[in-house]
């Protein structure tokens, strides 16, 4: 696994919050494939109306769209 450093300059009261919702998305990002591969072994095990199409974009949009949306 690589290791990348970001520079960024964001005022001081914000950069410990900044620094850790990088960290969030990237933990994320991290385990996706794991975090998928568990999903799908739960497909019809959860009753709902909903498609299984529209709950991953729910859990997308739980932990990655908010940041996308918030810069």
């Amino acid at each position: 696994m690589g290791k990348i450093t970001i520079q960024v300059e964001v005022p001081d009261e914000y950069a410990e919050t900044f620094r850790k919702e990088v960290e969030e998305i990237a933990r994320f990002l991290r385990n996706k494939k794991r975090l998928m591969e568990n999903m799908k072994k739960l497909e019809g095990i959860l009753k709902t109306d909903k498609t299984w199409k529209e709950l991953k974009e729910e859990y997308y949009e739980a932990h990655v769209g908010r940041y996308l949306r918030s810069g």
